[in-house]
């Protein structure tokens, strides 16, 4: 396979075009509503940015694989992405949506956080956390479920929660939330179903857009969001975002892991101020080089954060 068009694009410009007289009749409500949400530029005096830029372009074009790259300074808007809505396996970044859609069906009258749910074997899968090695018939409420699936990455935790909403209610909210291209076609580790071709998809555009929405406290409710964010906070798997930035600065953030695909999103709540970093990868060999790529660029962008916002 021809490894992706790499492209460095600016939101501004991304913006201008889609709605443009020429493409506006033909976007929807949702595409709108996303454009809407990038702005800000490089100015071509703007040093800083522009190297910014300019590194983060190399790095992913030196890649041994595909990479999305999206940055967003929630402080100046100041927005880079590479890749942004290339369609990538989402491993375990569904999951970040599939606890969105259980806030919000607890906002519908669905089913409430305290609800108790009982742990069969049919919903056991190994991989992160510890329910897979949990004695049948134990009952978890739906809350503990959420904290497992988004800090342990508990597949069997995922797998409960997806039972109890099923695929249909999951994809139409995130539709309504906004997300373009995310969907969820299969369990989170059916690797059967994904050798047969069936993927769970998303982008760096989507991943950005449903972050955003979380930290501006206007997803489902502000009350939500902020739980949701919580939550984030928690994460228990730190070898990709964090791993070169200070042990004291909370990430709110959430990796995902299958064979080829590596990767991690969420908002870095530095000093200066917080920034938003998804980085998501495929067709990579190697693990520990797709983790420490994804470790340097939160490094080269925590440093760019840092410096531009520094006594302002």
């Amino acid at each position: 396979m021809f490894k992706k068009f790499l492209s460095l694009t600016l939101c501004a410009f991304l913006l201008s075009i889609s709605l443009s007289n020429t493409t506006q009749a033909s976007l929807g409500q949702k595409e709108l509503e996303q454009a809407g949400a990038f702005d800000s530029v490089c100015s071509t005096n703007d040093t800083l940015c522009r190297n910014l830029s300019k590194e983060l372009e190399l790095r992913a074009a030196k890649f041994h694989g595909n990479v999305g790259i999206f940055f967003k300074d929630l402080k100046t808007g100041k927005t880079f992405t590479i890749n942004e809505e290339t369609l990538f396996p989402s491993a375990s970044l569904v999951k970040v949506p599939i606890m969105a859609a259980i806030f919000e069906a607890e906002r519908e009258g669905k089913l409430t956080l305290s609800k108790k749910l009982k742990l069969q074997n049919r919903y056991k899968s190994p991989g992160g956390g510890y329910l897979y090695k949990t004695r049948r018939g134990r009952s978890f409420t739906i809350l503990n479920l959420v904290e497992r699936m988004i800090a342990q990455s508990d597949n069997t935790a995922t797998n409960m929660l997806v039972a109890e909403l099923g695929f249909e209610y999951l994809n139409k909210k995130f539709e309504e939330f906004g997300l373009i291209n995310t969907n969820m076609r299969r369990g989170v580790l059916d690797l059967k179903s994904r050798n047969e071709g069936i993927e769970n998809y998303t982008t760096a555009n989507d991943m950005a857009f449903l972050l955003e929405k979380i930290f501006k406290g206007e997803l489902i409710s502000a009350q939500a969001s902020q739980e949701m964010l919580d939550i984030l906070k928690k994460q228990r798997v730190n070898d990709r975002i964090p791993r070169y930035l200070p042990k004291e600065v909370a990430i709110a953030h959430k990796t995902g892991t299958l064979k080829g695909t590596f990767s991690d999103v969420g908002i870095v709540f530095a000093p200066e101020g917080a920034f938003l970093l998804c980085v998501i990868t495929d067709e990579v060999t190697n693990k520990k080089y797709a983790k420490r790529f994804i470790s340097k660029v939160a490094k080269t962008t925590y440093e760019y954060h840092k410096t531009i916002n520094s006594g302002s």
